[in-house]
């Protein structure tokens, strides 16, 4: 009996620390900048300005920014909209980004997106995803504005 109770203690032991162990930690992400001195804004036909900090204690597997505007569903191309010429647009991007991120557990994720001079001005949504090799996922959203370039 003895040596049953010390067999259920050791497996009992040994499942505590497996289970401590396997700690499903998610990447983090700390937006340091958003446009230049973290002004949230980029003019139209210049680059909007990101950095963060990422740490993924499962290593990264691919880093991804989605921008879309606010009112998308208000207008597709600015030729609903009078004031603005006929080959404006609304901007969309959906990039993964691998190269130089993947494999890591802690990197500076600084990023220069072109603008095109086309896009409409207004608000859009930002999402900076960050998936680790486990699968796990952190997003973290923000708003920026897009100048008219004149």
């Amino acid at each position: 009996m003895k040596h049953l109770l010390q067999t259920f203690t050791l497996i009992l032991i040994f499942s505590a620390i497996l289970i401590s162990c396997d700690k499903n930690e998610n990447p983090e992400i700390t937006m340091h900048e958003l446009g230049y001195e973290n002004n949230k804004t980029v003019v139209a036909g210049s680059d909007l300005h990101i950095d963060a900090e990422i740490l993924a204690p499962l290593k990264i597997a691919q880093i991804q920014l989605i921008i879309h505007s606010e009112k998308e569903h208000e207008y597709v191309t600015a030729q609903n909209s009078p004031s603005i010429s006929g080959n404006s647009a609304v901007w969309e991007i959906d990039s993964i980004y691998r190269s130089g991120y993947t494999g890591v557990k802690n990197t500076n994720f600084h990023e220069h997106i072109a603008v095109p001079s086309s896009v409409l001005p207004g608000h859009y949504h930002l999402h900076l995803k960050v998936t680790d090799m486990d699968g796990n996922q952190t997003i973290k959203e923000d708003e920026i504005e897009v100048l008219d370039e004149h």
